[in-house]
């Protein structure tokens, strides 16, 4: 079973690699969305530092990564207002 599934891996990380190198637009989607993660894991790492004098403290995990990345500024004042009244 894990002979089949590094096997696929390989072959999708091969079919990846030859699709990003074939087509040019492919390759700036994929290097957006890259952006897109790393701007949402420093907006999450200010919130966590500065945040803990008005106690606000949002999970770092790959849903308020992808929440944050998509949406932005307003995802991440959303997963802020979740956590504040909700939980």
């Amino acid at each position: 079973m894990k002979l089949i599934m590094l096997i696929m891996l390989i072959v999708s990380a091969i079919s990846l690699l030859y699709v990003l190198l074939r087509q040019r637009g492919a390759w700036q989607v994929a290097m957006t969305f890259c952006l897109h993660g790393v701007m949402a894991f420093v907006l999450l790492y200010l919130v966590n530092s500065t945040g803990w004098l008005a106690g606000i403290q949002v999970a770092t995990n790959a849903s308020t990564l992808v929440t944050v990345g998509v949406l932005g500024i307003p995802g991440l004042a959303l997963l802020v207002a979740l956590q504040t009244y909700l939980i």
